[in-house]
């Protein structure tokens, strides 16, 4: 993510010069409505319209402690259902959404208030942990526990995604069963892990036994592999044109939750790069809108 910052500044600068002339020019109000595909994506959007009613304890840190009381679980499903965008790099607005097996767990933990439920909630790091390589025996792999740290995906070229820039972080649902084993010439694991982890797929719309074998998410962008449509359903997620249209393309990475000094919490991947949550209805989502038509 963090290689593609100056590319988008760039283009944002050229997006404002066009978005003050036609302004000034056509003196355009509104924004033109896109036919949404039928996808789970099209479905989690109903934060989009201008006239919904803005939930603010999704973005404001202090109203958020109140109405969650540390049910992290709820407020990812929340966020979820709203169709709620987070602030990536300083105006990159992805559209959280989430596989439905991570919303099926999620779900369950959300309404289990035993001892045994609470063990599952998803953790939010304090500030002092505001890399994953910072956290808690950390190690480079693929493990995820949907806990500490999570599977997920950046998927790009989406018309329908809310924000207006074509962003999605989707998170999926990792099998919890797989454990840690030492890097050996017999185990799967990315260039430059130091474990590898033994889960297999265990969601349609998760990582494939590809993603995980190769994984390698501490590395630079440039040299990982990225996927488009083709090549997902060719591995296993064969719904995923239906979701997010067939010239959407992506790259997995794991991420994890951490708040701030100011209480905001963050959504951050493995490289670093990292996204808080925000209504979307900046300059910024105009300007992108205007790539799409929205």
């Amino acid at each position: 993510m963090l290689k593609r910052v100056h590319l988008f500044i760039a283009s944002f600068f050229i997006l404002l010069n066009s978005y003050l002339a036609l302004a000034f020019s056509a003196n355009i109000v509104g924004q033109r409505s896109v036919v949404g595909s039928k996808s789970a994506l099209a479905m989690s959007s109903t934060a989009a319209t201008p006239n919904s009613e803005q939930k603010t304890h999704l973005y404001v840190p202090s109203q958020r402690d109140e109405y969650y009381q540390g049910n992290v679980a709820q407020y990812l499903l929340d966020l979820h259902d709203e169709g709620a965008t987070f602030n990536f790099c300083g105006g990159m607005m992805f559209q959280l959404v989430l596989s439905e097996k991570l919303q099926m767990h999620l779900k369950s933990v959300a309404s289990d208030s035993s001892n045994d439920g609470k063990q599952k909630q998803p953790v939010i790091h304090p500030a002092s942990q505001s890399l994953m390589a910072r956290t808690p025996e950390y190690k480079k792999s693929s493990y995820a526990d949907n806990i500490v740290s999570f599977h997920g995906r950046e998927l790009r070229k989406i018309p329908t995604a809310n924000g207006g820039m074509g962003f999605v972080l989707q998170l999926s649902y990792a099998d919890p069963s797989g454990t840690l084993e030492d890097v050996s010439s017999s185990s799967a694991a990315g260039k430059g892990a130091d474990a590898a982890w033994n889960g297999t797929p265990v969601d349609p719309q998760g990582w494939s036994k590809e993603e995980i074998a190769t994984y390698d998410g501490w590395r630079s962008d440039q040299f990982r592999q990225w996927r488009k449509c083709s090549m997902y359903e060719d591995e296993g997620y064969s719904t995923f044109g239906n979701e997010f249209g067939n010239e959407a393309f992506g790259l997995n990475h794991r991420f994890f939750l951490h708040l701030d000094n100011q209480n905001r919490m963050w959504l951050s991947a493995e490289d670093g790069c990292e996204g808080t949550p925000a209504d979307g209805t900046s300059l910024m989502k105009k300007l992108g809108g205007m790539l799409f038509g929205r």
